[in-house]
């Protein structure tokens, strides 16, 4: 038995989407952006994550399967430390500039007023570098990778009298499904949110920019001011659903105005709803570009266009939305069109 390179590469792929975006939760997240000792354990968790989802390599193709595991996982620590580092470098910059300013908050659809893209394209440059670690690592083991018989023999085993072309086709669309799913439910969620929701937010929920402190949501609808300033606070600069923690010297005001319980849910709503329409947006994009009708996927532009049309008018919001649905729906394109192609190599 021998193993298709499309296959196993197409395997590859999914085995790190896998361990970045289904398997990696919040808090390994948030740990992994935070210093010292606790970043430290979450980015051996993730490396772990990362080992376990390519195990079968390891099991598959023995001594040089279990190097490409090593080498992947400890690659994936080292490009994860570097990208956050980097990232908290962005914030932290487009947060100087802010302040210099000295800029009041933006609206809750803004795309925020320290806005940088270097968040976002180190998330792509991140992902982009891991899939080149793969790629580059798996190149250099077809001369010395050959399967393991105690992994043919199982394989053998568990398909019994079935048709293996039948099988093969089977896995391939399987696989490549399952990367699109998570591709265009969780990674491109994750990349729209750190491109269009830069949110500078205090450690107490309030928004501040230089030494000021700018009225909490309810404050400003009141039409009261800020409070006077007092001791420095840490910062915490949230990028869309990252956190990437930075160290500037806003004061805090003495005695804030605390938001109210009602308004903080109308925006997580409204994000929820908003998330969930991108996510529907970009799988049916992918299913359109899969069957060749290219076409309708201005239908499905237009639809939401449509449903926002009046809001528009707003050159805030207009920016906001015309930049997240730009990124959400090339990502779905690129996919797709990737997927095809992958597809059409693995069936031909």
């Amino acid at each position: 038995m021998t193993a298709d390179p499309v296959l196993v590469v197409a395997w590859l792929v999914l085995a790190h989407l896998a361990a970045d975006f289904v398997f990696q939760t919040g808090s390994i997240a948030l740990a992994k952006s935070r210093r010292g000792s606790r970043a430290l354990g979450g980015l051996l968790v993730h490396g772990l994550i990362v080992a376990a989802c390519n195990l079968p390599v390891g099991l598959a193709f023995g001594g040089p399967g279990w190097f490409f595991v090593i080498a992947v996982a400890a690659s994936h620590v080292v490009i994860d430390r570097v990208k956050t580092v980097l990232t908290r470098r962005a914030a932290t910059a487009a947060l100087v500039d802010a302040n210099a300013r000295h800029e009041r908050p933006p609206p809750p659809e803004h795309l925020g007023r320290a806005w940088t893209p270097r968040p976002a394209g180190l998330f792509l440059a991140d992902q982009a570098a891991h899939l080149a670690v793969i790629g580059v690592v798996w190149a250099m083991l077809p001369p010395v990778a050959r399967l393991e018989p105690a992994w043919a023999d199982t394989v053998n085993w568990v398909l019994g009298t079935h048709d293996r072309a039948a099988v093969h086709q089977v896995a391939s669309v399987a696989v490549v499904l399952l990367s699109l799913v998570i591709v265009n439910v969780r990674a491109a969620s994750l990349f729209v949110g750190i491109l269009v929701r830069p949110v500078e937010a205090g450690v107490d929920g309030e928004h501040r920019w230089g030494g000021r402190a700018a009225p909490a949501v309810d404050a400003t609808a009141a039409g009261r001011g800020p409070e006077p300033a007092s001791t420095p606070r840490r910062w915490s600069v949230r990028l869309g659903p990252l956190d990437a923690l930075v160290t500037a010297q806003p004061e805090p005001a003495v005695n804030a105005l605390p938001a109210s319980a009602s308004a903080p849910a109308a925006v997580g709503g409204s994000a929820q709803v908003g998330a969930t329409i991108g996510i529907l947006e970009r799988l049916l994009i992918v299913v359109f570009v899969l069957a060749g009708t290219d076409a309708a996927i201005g239908f499905v532009v237009a639809a939401k266009t449509l449903a926002r049309f009046r809001l528009l008018d707003d050159r805030d919001f207009a920016e906001y939305y015309l930049l997240g649905t730009l990124g959400s729906v090339s990502v779905a394109i690129v996919t797709g069109l990737v997927g095809r192609a992958a597809l059409g190599a693995l069936l031909a």
